[in-house]
């Protein structure tokens, strides 16, 4: 079972109003579709924002395909907002390309600026492949990311290499991490068949990448 890191960009002609509105305002740091119901004639999407919830309702209520909204407050900056829509053309041929047997998409969805959603989905060789080749002209994809999918993952994911991952476990297993600390760089060194200097690069980075990914985590608090 693969699963595909993708980024659309949507040609500007035909961003949703929303994401128009987070390409030309400051107003809105973070826009993520949490859940999603795009059976029969309407769409029904849970969304957590962060940013200023005044703009942001005033762009909902203005843009025609959006018809109601609810928004709950989780602090001075976050929120959630509930809405239902009529499916644009391009959503329409979007969701299609995703609706088939074989493929499942996995949320949240990341809206960013400059008409970009990020997702993730998972699913059969054939099918992933199908869905890429179906997706309309006017939205431009890449794959950023592909391999076997582990949901636990998913539930923080640092993004480390085979190598890195081979180094950090090394480190817990000699008591690198432990306090006082019981093992030293040269363990993982051995472990690894490296050199010292090697082995310490390793965990730099590993240990930037994990730290970066917990504050990434925080920005949802």
């Amino acid at each position: 079972m693969n699963y595909l890191d993708l980024r659309l960009r949507f040609a500007p002609e035909v961003r949703h109003p929303i994401h128009q509105f987070i390409d030309a305002s400051e107003a809105v740091d973070r826009d993520v579709l949490v859940h999603g119901n795009t059976l029969g004639d309407e769409d029904t999407f849970l969304f957590y924002v962060v940013g200023d919830r005044e703009p942001y309702a005033a762009a909902l209520a203005a843009a025609d395909s959006v018809v109601d909204f609810e928004i709950t407050g989780i602090d001075d900056r976050s929120f959630y907002t509930f809405l239902r829509q009529r499916r644009p053309d391009v959503d329409e041929a979007t969701f299609a390309a995703f609706q088939r047997t074989g493929v499942i998409v996995i949320p949240p969805i990341k809206f960013l600026p400059d008409g970009v959603a990020t997702l993730t989905v998972v699913g059969e060789s054939d099918a992933l492949q199908e869905t890429l080749e179906s997706l309309p002209t006017a939205v431009d994809v890449t794959v950023e990311r592909v391999g076997d999918y582990d949901w636990r993952q998913s539930l923080f994911d640092p993004s480390l290499t085979d190598r890195q991952r081979e180094a950090v476990q090394a480190a817990v297993d000699a008591g690198y991490y432990t306090v006082p600390r019981e093992g030293s760089v040269e363990a993982v060194a051995d472990t690894l068949d490296c050199s010292t200097s090697t082995a310490a690069e390793h965990l730099r980075k590993a240990e930037q990448a994990v730290v970066t990914a917990f504050c990434g985590l925080r920005q949802y608090d």
